[in-house]
């Protein structure tokens, strides 16, 4: 009997960090992208930030993303790209960022992001140590695509 309630208390804290509408997790703060994959591949490409970063000469740092406890936040472009051609498209990729007037909330496990004039478009979250995950489905003449966008916190 014991090593039951032993066994019962070990398995307390799982429970305890799912991500439930009561208990929206915290993902405030600075974070930094890592990957955004593709399934199925787009082109023989399944990671195409990866893909872009590598292609305009391995730029040296990666797209930031700040979600302020406010609600708002910013996204910076990559930069550090060999090719000055990278850095000028990926700074002018910024601008079809959601950031100034744009704001973020979590609600159970969707996050939701939503721009300066309204658009809104909402991601699945995972969290797991320091590792944030977005996935979303595209509708696409070929068939879904699913994205998922990694991003690690700062």
């Amino acid at each position: 009997m014991k090593s039951l309630i032993i066994s019962a208390l070990l398995l307390v804290p799982v429970f305890s960090f799912q991500i439930t509408a009561a208990n929206p997790p915290d993902v405030a703060g600075s974070w930094r992208m890592t990957a955004h994959r593709v399934d199925p591949a787009q082109n023989g490409v399944t990671d195409v930030y990866t893909h872009f970063k590598d292609l305009y000469g391995g730029c040296q740092e990666d797209m930031g993303l700040v979600l302020n406890t406010d609600g708002t936040l910013k996204m910076t472009p990559v930069k550090g790209c060999q090719n000055p051609l990278g850095n000028l498209i990926m700074k002018a990729a910024t601008k079809f960022m959601p950031s100034g007037k744009a704001s973020w909330e979590v609600t159970g496990s969707k996050l939701a992001l939503q721009d300066g004039k309204g658009n809104r478009r909402e991601y699945d979250l995972q969290l797991s140590g320091t590792t944030m995950t977005w996935v979303f489905d595209e509708a696409q003449k070929e068939g879904a695509v699913r994205h998922t966008i990694e991003f690690q916190h700062n």
